[in-house]
């Protein structure tokens, strides 16, 4: 079962040590700001997945607390984690061979509850449950705490182009505003490789997109600007 579900506020003192740990093994992305100040504190993030680069180097080297979406199965016990990781994560979506994958996937099965403490994840699920992952992310907007999704349809893989998105951000901005008729801003970031870099585009509002367009032209709108963002040095 999933453990008990927590808003982080704010960084404490293990996850410093371990995101100080992560600077120290992972050299550090050029990271390219489109706007003149930070974020705020209550805002949508979005990113790309890149395999497991872009989760890891966004909650490495970017600055403030958010929570950030994540498959359920992980936050749930060793078989739960093994299985998603063997299956899902490493053979269907990284491409991974059967030998590598069944030893990753027992290594990280057991290190993963630390590392995605760490990371604050709000559990993703996939049937009438999506509710609690709504529920969840609301409850850390309202305690003034970001929420950073990967949304990318990962189905065939990670992709260098990315073609296409699942539709919860927008849910949840759509949901926030029928809550508190605010019109949350979501910022698009790109994480890439070569050369490494992380680039923070400018901000986008779901009400002001959907005026005239449907919620799959809306999407189609945040697509094309996160992959416009590989092409900002």
């Amino acid at each position: 079962m999933a453990k008990k579900f927590k808003v982080k506020t704010k960084f404490g003192f293990i996850d410093r040590i371990i995101r100080r740990i992560g600077r120290s093994v992972k050299r550090r992305p050029k990271i390219v700001d489109l706007n003149d100040e930070k974020w705020p504190a209550k805002c949508i993030l979005i990113g790309n997945h890149n395999g497991a680069g872009g989760p890891f180097h966004y909650r490495a080297f970017l600055d403030g607390a958010f929570m950030s979406w994540g498959a359920h199965q992980m936050c749930e016990n060793f078989r739960s984690r093994r299985r998603y990781l063997y299956h899902t994560f490493y053979r269907q979506k990284l491409g991974w061979g059967k030998f590598k994958s069944f030893v990753m996937s027992i290594l990280f099965g057991i290190i993963a509850p630390l590392a995605y403490g760490f990371a604050g994840i709000i559990p993703v699920y996939y049937d009438s449950r999506i509710m609690l992952t709504y529920k969840y992310s609301m409850n850390c907007l309202e305690k003034d705490v970001s929420v950073f999704v990967l949304p990318e349809d990962s189905t065939e893989g990670y992709k260098e182009v990315i073609e296409g998105f699942w539709p919860g951000f927008l849910q949840l901005a759509k949901l926030y505003y029928k809550r508190h008729n605010a019109d949350l801003p979501i910022y698009t970031l790109h994480y890439s490789k070569k050369p490494k870099k992380i680039v923070i585009g400018k901000p986008m509002y779901y009400r002001e997109l959907s005026e005239g367009r449907t919620d799959q032209e809306v999407m189609r709108v945040f697509i094309d600007y996160m992959n416009s963002l590989k092409g900002v040095n």
